[in-house]
């Protein structure tokens, strides 16, 4: 991928966020939070003492409330945005340290964090290689990764690719399988110990029923998403 697609997806990132600055409520944030802990711990049992990183934060994240932790960062390539909003900013957890950067390039050293959360940002990326590399690099020895991700069928992800040529989906460069992101964990050395999923066919039958024109376009096409969590070691 060049990064001038990459920019183009920043870009549409951006501009989500901007138009809805004024109605996001980070209550969202809480509930991912409390699914990540009850997924996640028989794993791992956050404490004062647990260090946490999540890629891909955007303007809040799930880190703002895992607040059993003092050990929190957060990454994300458009933090002087989200940054400069007050709507966000005074949502945000004064614990957490915040930083501008990327999953390709994280600036800690290695084996720092005994957590790292990615939700659905693989697909944003630039170099997804790169980024998994990164994650094992400065994951603990003993630690996890929670990792969601949307990932559709072949035929999906056929339809997808097709509207990649024309650039139809702005921000979202990187479309997954079940087999593709299995493939990659497998390249980083990365075990599945637990997953989860929302299912093909619970996801088409909202979009099927959904009054908005996108996602009916979508269930035509059968482009349906499956949501997936995965607890890598």
């Amino acid at each position: 991928m060049t990064s001038k697609r990459w920019e183009l997806a920043q870009s549409y990132e951006k501009n989500w966020w901007a138009n809805r600055k004024d109605i996001v409520d980070f209550s969202f944030y809480k509930k991912f939070a409390d699914d990540l802990k009850a997924e996640i711990k028989e794993h791992l049992e956050i404490n004062s003492g647990t260090s946490i990183l999540e890629i891909g934060s955007g303007a809040g994240g799930i880190i703002t409330f895992l607040n059993e932790s003092k050990d929190r960062h957060a990454v994300d390539p458009l933090e002087d945005f989200y940054s400069s909003i007050e709507d966000f900013t005074k949502q945000r957890n004064e614990e957490v340290e915040y930083i501008r950067g990327v999953g390709e390039k994280l600036p800690y050293t290695d084996h720092r964090f005994d957590l790292i959360i990615m939700d659905n940002v693989l697909d944003h990326c630039d170099d997804i290689e790169s980024v998994m590399s990164e994650v094992r690099r400065v994951l603990n020895r003993n630690g996890i990764v929670y990792f969601k991700q949307n990932v559709y069928t072949k035929w999906g992800r056929f339809i997808r690719q097709l509207m990649e040529k024309f650039t139809i989906d702005k921000g979202h460069p990187h479309t997954f399988t079940v087999k593709s992101l299995v493939n990659l964990f497998s390249e980083n050395s990365f075990q599945s110990v637990f997953v989860n999923e929302s299912g093909y066919f619970s996801t088409w039958k909202k979009e099927i029923s959904s009054f908005a024109i996108k996602d009916l376009i979508k269930a035509l096409l059968l482009v349906t998403r499956n949501k997936l969590t995965y607890i890598l070691k």
